[in-house]
């Protein structure tokens, strides 16, 4: 009777190890996440004028090069989305994101011999991502992941304002890029701490790659019909987040 208790307990210890062992083992594994997030992003390269040479009234213009970042700051970036996890490491993603560039007024070059100042309209943007998210500490309070993302961008119209107010020429309001729709794709890398039962908090940076959207026709007969024939460009996200899992 003894050895029957004995025997009986050794299976039962032997049958809660393995369910420990088990329920230590799950992971992202059937899980479900919901996640927000706002940031920003810094424009690594990537120019929105290419250099050009023509007339607008019979005035010479001179465009230089611009470079992306001369032009906007980093801007606003917010997304939602959800998770679901594959097995004890992966875990596959979509959100839905919001982003605005704001413009700031430059000299862009010259028209005759007075400086020329171009300020485009506020860059806005809709993106759809999905992607993969890879756990190096896929279970703890603290866990950090790769992703590897790729999705659509959605670019509203942008518009520019042309000015050279020592000579009184301006033209307000110009089609500058059309709204295009556009492949992006890129990864990120994070950290997140559990704060509360199921709730952490953290941090994540990426890196995205955004095609050239369309030109507008833009100072039809004056030579400068190509200075819009540019755009694509590499950013780098930041931002916090908060998810919630179940």
């Amino acid at each position: 009777m003894g050895r029957g208790n004995a025997a009986r307990g050794v299976l039962l210890a032997i049958t809660m190890a393995a369910a420990a062992t088990s329920a230590a083992a799950q992971g992202l594994e059937g899980t479900t996440s919901v996640f927000v997030s706002i940031g920003t992003g810094a424009s690594l390269g990537g120019n929105v004028i290419e250099e050009g040479t023509g007339r607008i009234d019979s005035v010479p213009v001179v465009f230089v090069e611009q470079a992306f970042s001369n032009h906007y700051s980093d801007g606003l970036r917010l997304r939602g989305g959800v998770g679901f996890g594959l097995d004890y490491t992966k875990e596959v993603f979509v959100n839905f994101g919001y982003g605005r560039l704001n413009a700031t007024e430059r000299i862009v070059g010259a028209a005759g011999t007075v400086p020329l100042h171009v300020r485009f309209s506020n860059a806005r943007a809709l993106d759809l991502e999905g992607g993969l998210r890879y756990y190096l500490l896929p279970e703890g309070p603290t866990r950090t992941y790769l992703a590897g993302v790729a999705g659509v961008r959605f670019l509203e119209e942008v518009t520019a304002t042309l000015r050279a107010p020592d000579i009184g020429l301006e033209r307000r309001d110009l089609p500058y890029f059309d709204a295009s729709t556009l492949f992006v794709f890129g990864a990120d890398a994070g950290v997140s701490r559990e704060v509360a039962t199921a709730f952490s908090i953290g941090a994540e940076i990426g890196l995205r790659y955004q095609p050239k959207p369309g030109p507008a026709e833009i100072l039809a007969g004056s030579g400068l019909e190509g200075i819009n024939d540019t755009g694509s460009r590499w950013s780098l996200p930041i931002s916090g987040f908060a998810t919630w899992r179940f």
